[in-house]
């Protein structure tokens, strides 16, 4: 079940409307319309090309002799066999391609990660905003509090020192968040574009489980491409210092006029060719591109247990961030009952309404922090969500 609520998740951002730019959804429409013209290039380049060549000359000599000549001729040496060469560029165009296509998913998940990062960080810090200001009215209160105990003798300057530093210090942190939200929005405009920051909504984030993620991680699949792709080369490679089959034909046409000749006629030749080339740096290459594939399969394994210990800390995370949750429940049921016996003391001359006040932000602040760190958690869920494969 809770596989396919992922699937199903999965599809609706597949079939949901960009938040990307015009010009970036552009760019990567183009990028993908070239890959497939050069990948379709790759794949036939096996085919050798039809030569067709016509020329007309006239010559005039001193002694008066004139001749023209006219001639055509269509000619081609194609391949036919290449030990196993030519499947193996047919493979290796496609793994090729593949590979390729893969880059550009990763460029385009990594923009919307990125999107719907800054979007969540900008729920999270203007949180973090109204909370900051919260503090800061309760320092205010603080310095208040103890200003009226130091005039009556009650507190040292120590103490009002120090929650002046921590005033100006809350101050401080209100203006750091403000500048903090400033540079998201600037960098969440610079991908969307002005006019789809307002539009831009997150969606229900689902927790990939572990299995998901590394079976869909698009860099694992790439490497996967990869992997073909080396072993096709290399096998490329490989069959290319065996022996071959060419077949070779051509077919032409002459005409000559002159003062004292005329001549005409069709000329045709065929023929099929056996080759094999010995090459001193042979072995080199083909050892060069073994190397190549089995360097991509090492790399796979290594960058798969490196994002399984990377899953393992955004699921380590999440914890952590549920058990702050925990925590700010706790504070806010402490916060309740001290706000209703702070209010009977109030009323009854033995507290003072800083002191109610001072709690009620107390308070909010705790809720607050609640809400913070459900942004934290779904920052993390798209840190892995974006990374697999959506479609």
């Amino acid at each position: 079940m809770r596989k396919l609520t992922l699937f199903l998740l999965i599809c609706s951002f597949v079939m949901a409307d960009s938040p990307l730019s015009y010009e970036k959804e552009k760019i990567l429409e183009l990028k993908r319309q070239k890959l497939k013209a050069d990948a379709d290039k790759l794949k036939n380049s096996w085919i050798s090309p039809l030569n067709i060549s016509v020329s007309k000359n006239r010559s005039v000599s001193a002694n008066d002799m004139d001749s023209r000549a006219t001639t055509a001729k269509i000619s081609l040496n194609q391949d036919i066999f290449r030990s196993g060469g030519i499947w193996y560029a047919i493979d290796y165009a496609k793994a090729f391609k593949e590979v390729q296509k893969l880059g550009i998913d990763l460029e385009e998940a990594a923009d919307l990660k990125q999107i719907y990062s800054l979007k969540t960080k900008i729920k999270r810090d203007e949180l973090k905003l109204k909370q900051s200001k919260l503090i800061l009215k309760n320092r205010e209160i603080d310095v208040e509090i103890v200003k009226e105990r130091y005039k009556a003798g009650d507190a040292d300057i120590s103490e009002l020192n120090r929650v002046t530093i921590e005033s100006d210090n809350a101050r401080t942190s209100l203006i750091n968040i403000q500048n903090l939200l400033r540079n998201e929005y600037y960098e969440l405009k610079k991908i969307v574009g002005e006019k789809n920051i307002k539009r831009l909504r997150i969606p229900k984030i689902p927790l990939v489980d572990k299995k998901s993620y590394l079976s869909s991680h698009l860099q694992l699949l790439r490497f996967d491409k990869q992997i073909k792709s080396d072993l096709a080369k290399y096998k490329a490679v490989k069959s290319s210092y065996l022996p071959k089959v060419a077949l070779n034909g051509s077919y032409g046409y002459s005409k000559i006029e002159g003062n004292f000749q005329n001549y005409e006629s069709d000329e045709y030749s065929y023929g099929i060719k056996l080759s094999m080339p010995l090459n001193y740096n042979s072995k080199n290459d083909i050892e060069s591109s073994k190397i190549a594939y089995l360097q991509s399969k090492l790399a796979k394994t290594d960058r798969q247990k490196e994002l399984e210990y990377e899953y393992d800390k955004h699921l380590f995370n999440i914890k952590d961030y549920k058990e702050k949750i925990k925590v700010a429940k706790r504070m806010i049921k402490l916060y309740d009952e001290l706000y209703d016996f702070t209010d009977l003391e109030v009323k009854a001359g033995m507290k003072t309404k800083l002191d109610l006040k001072s709690l009620n932000n107390s308070l909010k602040i705790q809720k607050l922090e609640q809400k913070i760190q459900e942004q934290n958690i779904i920052l993390e869920k798209i840190s892995l969500f974006f990374d697999i494969k959506r479609g």
